[in-house]
């Protein structure tokens, strides 16, 4: 058996789609590592949660524009000439760097206003570490692209590899040697410079200082509708944050985090699978049966753990953390709800034919929604009517996109998903997910 999976794992690293879910797929485990060595480590309640609201803010800051022009990247990067492609890259690395620098600055001149801007607290300790953090950290999220693009699956398998253990290595021993709030964010910091090392000597081959001014202007134009857009659907977990940070104290915070995570891999597959689809669709056309065939064999994987994962997750979440997280498991199941719509995959042919503006306004409804119903279902059921509130809106963008692709584009939902499979998976999910609540509540 193992001897097979072996085989497999050989076979499939070749692929550059796979190493690149792969990665994403280890990140997902090892970040959840980490948390659970900081709540099984010595750090008080408050300090996990002052790091917990640390992260939410470096990510609120960064992640749109971070993530826009990295997806940006892959629609872009394949219809530039061969000899243009090293220098993109290099401008886009300089272009993330400088707005890294720029955004930690005034993370440092702001710290007091932010604190204000997205949480209820009075102080939140060390968010100058979050502002160093930042810069050294969001420039990285090329590492993987790179890789992808030029096809190199072979070293983006080795890099997730030895990068996560290393991150793993680090914070362990922030755990053991000084479990303390400064500890763990320099352990992060650490992590980082080691692989701004790897991405300059091994990923650039030592070609990290070219660049392109038109390249820049360009590259940077056509990124807007698609930052704006990352903007837009990030709104969606900032908000949930910011009424949880609004309604319960910092203590309740992790408590919220480590629920309000989607199914592991499920995030973290279909989006991968979603931005690697957009160079192959343009390369081979919209009709191509390669997002059908992959989503299938996707779906055949996720929706199964799921279903385990929403009838033990109960007791799970006390066992792996403490009997304080058992009310993370109950927003865990919500969350895995919005696996019924992560499955479909209009946005990919959105990208692919540059329809920006339809996803744009899609993602203002959904915002719209999830805001609208959050303040009427938190009054009713707390946190849990956070959470669902997500899990409508976000089904909700999703079908409109759906429905614009096959009028608009004529790219019917049977080309992209399989229907059977689909209602009969999501038909048992729900009903796990009753069954789970009846028992455990």
């Amino acid at each position: 058996m193992f001897t097979k999976l072996l085989q497999l794992y050989h076979k499939k690293a070749s692929d550059p789609i796979f190493a690149f879910q792969y990665f994403l797929a280890v990140r997902f485990v090892v970040s959840l590592l980490v948390s659970i060595i900081m709540v099984k480590s010595a750090l008080p309640a408050d300090q996990l949660g002052y790091y917990e609201v640390i992260i939410f803010v470096v990510t609120s800051v960064s992640f749109f524009w971070s993530i826009g022009m990295k997806n940006a990247l892959l629609s872009y990067y394949p219809s530039m000439p061969e000899i243009d492609k090293p220098v993109l890259l290099a401008t886009v690395f300089w272009i993330l760097t400088g707005f890294s620098f720029f955004v930690s600055v005034l993370f440092f001149i702001l710290d007091g206003y932010l604190v204000q801007l997205f949480t209820s607290f009075d102080f939140v300790p060390a968010m100058d570490y979050g502002a160093v953090y930042l810069f050294v950290s969001v420039p990285l999220v090329l590492i993987e692209n790179v890789l992808y693009l030029r096809g190199d699956a072979r070293s983006l398998m080795k890099y997730s590899h030895w990068s996560h253990t290393v991150m793993l290595f680090f914070v362990g021993l922030a755990a053991i040697w000084s479990a303390e709030l400064p500890s763990f964010f320099i352990a992060m910091i650490l992590w980082s410079f080691i692989r701004w090392v790897y991405f300059l000597v091994v990923v650039f081959h030592g070609k990290w200082l070219l660049w392109s001014r038109k390249l820049a202007t360009a590259f940077t134009v056509f990124s807007l509708p698609i930052i704006f857009n990352v903007f837009l659907g990030s709104l969606m977990d900032m908000i949930d944050g910011l009424f949880v940070m609004h309604y319960f104290d910092e203590a309740f915070f992790p408590i919220f985090r480590y629920g309000a995570r989607e199914m592991p891999f499920s995030t973290l597959l279909f989006s991968s699978l979603s931005a690697a689809m957009i160079p192959l669709l343009i390369k081979n056309g919209m009709s191509s049966q390669e997002v059908k065939v992959r989503v299938t064999r996707l779906m055949h994987f996720v929706f199964p753990v799921a279903i385990l994962l929403m009838l033990l997750s109960p007791l799970i979440f006390p066992m792996v953390y403490n009997t304080e997280f058992k009310q993370s498991a109950f927003i865990f199941n919500i969350y895995l709800l919005i696996l019924t719509s992560r499955v479909l995959l209009p946005q990919a042919y959105n990208f692919a034919l540059h329809q920006h503006k339809v996803i744009v306004w899609t993602s203002i409804l959904e915002i719209i929604v999830n805001v609208l119903l959050s303040f009427w279902w938190v009054q009713y059921w707390g946190v849990y009517g956070l959470a669902m509130a997500t899990v409508v809106a976000y089904f909700i963008q999703k079908i409109l996109l759906v429905l614009y692709n096959s009028r608009i584009n004529h790219i019917p939902l049977r080309q992209y998903l399989p229907i059977k499979w689909y209602v009969i998976y999501v038909s048992v999910m729900v009903v796990a997910f009753l069954i789970s609540n009846f028992i455990y509540q």
